[in-house]
């Protein structure tokens, strides 16, 4: 009789003078935009891109480098591979973390960590039990301008935050894949959208107390949520209203963090990103009425993203986004889209675990 073991993953002393091994598994959207992102960065050796749809895989091998196959366990059986990145659509995420996590293969997983929270349960557990790192790309965490933001909050210099606007659109999605337009297997506008700023909001605020959300539906030809609005409650005494929508003609993100002496402001389509204006009246230190803030020359935020998961494996450091902040964002996710069915608020008990650490 013989016992299966998983095999050990990669450490970090074994990481420290040479690139990590990757593989990328789905060569969809995402896929693409990280295979590319990394092909030319010392620190990651792009190994296998995986994909049913073999030629799609094949041209994306050819572009960075890398081998090509449909076949996910391949990928998974080759020794030097030393991590996986899961780019498929949401509702496989669980097989591929979990059967990433039994080849003893950390496991770098696209946001929402999966399309239910008992599903992201399993993959921390996975993970856990491999003794592999989780890391979830909930990537707006690497937006510079989100990350200014928080440094400013937890500076304490603006006092007590009020009420915060969040607001995040996309073109319509009809051109994309069948799943994901399919609001049982993607969640629609609310888990691929609405879940960036769940997530954000919590790494800033949070504890959820209460929310309360509306949508939308334009595409009665195959129906989905297109646009949902949700009003949330922090324990912090917080008050948010986050709006996300595929009914726009362009691509858009905003916020706006209105906290006891003055008020922070971002919007992507401004040419100076992140505004701080300051209540002259309340604060004697301020220089002048307003800071802006630039991003010339920042790396893509999803190059940022995975950067910061291979440095976590080569130094045994946490990452920033871990499984159970995935499980949180997709839990109040879940919550949104409750809501929008039946009309009635969702209330968290105190034992209710559901911001970002």
């Amino acid at each position: 009789m013989t016992t299966e073991t998983t095999p050990r993953p990669v450490s970090p002393d074994a990481l420290r003078d040479r690139p990590v091994r990757l593989a990328i598994i789905g060569t969809g959207g995402m896929g693409g935009v990280h295979a590319l992102g990394i092909k030319d960065d010392p620190d990651v050796e792009l190994r296998w891109v995986v994909d049913l749809d073999l030629p799609r895989a094949e041209g994306l091998a050819r572009a960075t480098g890398a081998r090509a196959t449909a076949s996910m366990d391949e990928a998974l059986a080759d020794p030097q591979v030393d991590a996986v990145l899961i780019a498929l659509p949401t509702s496989l995420h669980r097989m591929a973390a979990e059967a990433a996590a039994k080849a003893g293969k950390h496991v770098f997983c696209e946001k929402p960590i999966a399309r239910t929270a008992d599903d992201g349960r399993a993959m921390v557990a996975a993970c856990e039990r491999a003794g592999v790192t989780l890391m979830i790309g909930h990537v707006v965490r690497f937006f510079p301008e989100y990350a200014r933001i928080k440094e400013i909050l937890d500076s304490g210099e603006l006092g007590q935050v009020a009420t915060v606007r969040a607001s995040r659109t996309n073109p319509p999605v009809q051109e994309r894949s069948p799943w994901f337009a399919d609001v049982e297997k993607n969640g629609g506008v609310v888990l691929d959208l609405m879940v960036h700023d769940l997530d954000t909001l919590g790494w800033l605020f949070g504890d959820v107390e209460r929310l309360f959300a509306h949508g939308l539906t334009y595409t009665e030809a195959q129906p989905r949520r297109d646009y949902a609005v949700a009003s949330i409650r922090y324990r912090s005494g917080v008050i948010a209203h986050v709006e996300s929508s595929w009914a726009h003609s362009t691509h858009r993100t905003a916020i706006e963090v209105a906290a006891q002496h003055g008020l922070i402001s971002y919007s992507s389509d401004r040419a100076s990103t992140l505004t701080i204006e300051r209540n002259v009246a309340l604060t004697d230190t301020l220089d002048r009425p307003a800071r802006l803030y630039t991003r010339p020359g920042v790396a893509s935020p999803h190059l940022r993203e995975v950067r910061h998961f291979v440095h976590c494996l080569k130094t045994g450091e946490p990452v920033l986004i871990d499984g159970d902040d995935g499980v949180r964002a997709i839990t109040l996710g879940n919550a949104v889209l409750d809501s929008m069915r039946t009309g009635t608020p969702v209330s968290f008990n105190d034992d209710e675990t559901v911001a970002a650490t």
